[in-house]
């Protein structure tokens, strides 16, 4: 076997049929719906690459080089429905109408080069495009890196129509664009999983400080605000204890309990402010953090926390459950430790329990 034109396509056809079949695998696994979006898009084009070299039919080509943009157009529903959005969007629809279209009707017309060129400048604009979107939404070093992969084959498309007007008959252009393609696709599916690895990471970061039952914070989330371990900004903590929490669970189970529990946080968090969380400290006692630099302010926002949760039961199987909190407030004396704020919010929060529940003390 030489390495000519019909073995470069097929050694590339190869490549793409490999990579599609290890994300095609992935996706037996995981039921992962952006894998089968981006395996379908490698297998796509490797059955288009490899077309090409069995046939130059007038309309076939146009369907190849169709083939070529729903590749990208796959590539790009497989990172929407990565970020958790509906994986169609009707823009992904023109760039392979675009391309099948405008190339049967230039070719059609005798106007072989301007066909070519019409759709790889397609192929250009739609490639740049689908690594927009990968930059301009999610974050991470991969993510950035797959979209400049992307974008950086668009110039390949555009030096390939130079080629094409400069050297009419020769297969210079679509060479360029598979030896571009050889260069680029490995970097582009390395980033595909590096991208998942991101997020597996980050998932598993947000586990290590997310509450596992009400989904607010854990202790844990909430220290890490303060990697210091001092707050250096006027910052006010509240700490939060269901009232008779215990009667609560004899009364309602811990099915009930847990309901109560993540009703508070539902509620709380209704009113909380940007750059203010709530964490679950452990049991029925929660940890919030307020934007708030004075006592007064922070005493007005307990009370309206205080409020917002004694103000109607929680609805729970058939069942009316009463809740109330008891708050203690501390507003930070800037630098101070996180520790030391806590202790005195904790000092508040007995004396509010101390004189009869469902109060705010400071």
């Amino acid at each position: 076997m030489t390495l000519d034109y019909a073995t470069i396509h097929l050694c590339n056809a190869l490549l793409n049929l490999s990579y599609g079949g290890m994300l095609l695998a992935l996706w037996f696994k995981r039921r992962e719906v952006h894998l089968l979006y981006w395996a379908s898009s490698l297998l796509l084009v490797s059955a288009a690459v490899y077309g090409f070299t069995l046939t130059r039919n007038s309309f076939v080509i146009p369907a190849l080089v169709a083939a070529v943009a729903a590749n990208i157009s796959l590539t790009w529903a497989g990172a929407r429905a990565f970020d958790g959005r509906p994986p169609f969007h009707w823009l992904l629809l023109m760039g392979p109408t675009a391309t099948f279209f405008g190339h049967l009707f230039l070719a059609s017309a005798g106007l072989k080069i301007l066909a070519n060129s019409f759709s790889t400048g397609v192929l250009a604009v739609t490639v740049t495009a689908a690594g927009a979107y990968f930059m301009r939404h999610g974050s991470g070093f991969a993510r950035k890196a797959v979209g400049w992969v992307l974008i950086a084959y668009a110039p390949v498309y555009v030096a390939s129509i130079v080629l094409d007007v400069a050297f009419p008959g020769s297969r210079l252009s679509s060479i360029l664009i598979l030896a571009g393609d050889f260069v680029l696709n490995n970097a582009f599916v390395v980033g595909l999983f590096a991208i998942m690895e991101e997020k597996a990471r980050e998932q598993l970061r947000q586990l290590a400080v997310t509450d596992q039952l009400t989904g607010a914070l854990n202790r844990a989330g909430l220290l890490a605000k303060f990697p210091s371990g001092n707050i250096t900004d006027a910052r006010t903590i509240l700490l939060a204890d269901l009232d008779h929490f215990k009667r609560i669970n004899d009364t309602h189970g811990h099915s009930g309990g847990d309901a109560a529990l993540k009703e508070f946080v539902v509620r709380v968090g209704g009113v909380l402010g940007k750059n203010e969380v709530i964490a679950r400290l452990g049991g029925e006692e929660f940890g919030i953090l307020l934007a708030s630099t004075n006592l007064n302010d922070a005493n007005e926002r307990a009370e309206q926390i205080r409020d917002v949760i004694a103000r109607q039961p929680v609805e729970w199987n058939g069942m009316s459950m009463g809740l109330t909190t008891s708050i203690g407030i501390a507003v930070s004396c800037v630098p101070e430790s996180v520790d030391d704020v806590i202790a005195r919010a904790d000092e508040a929060l007995y004396r509010a329990k101390r004189t009869g529940r469902n109060r705010v003390a400071a």
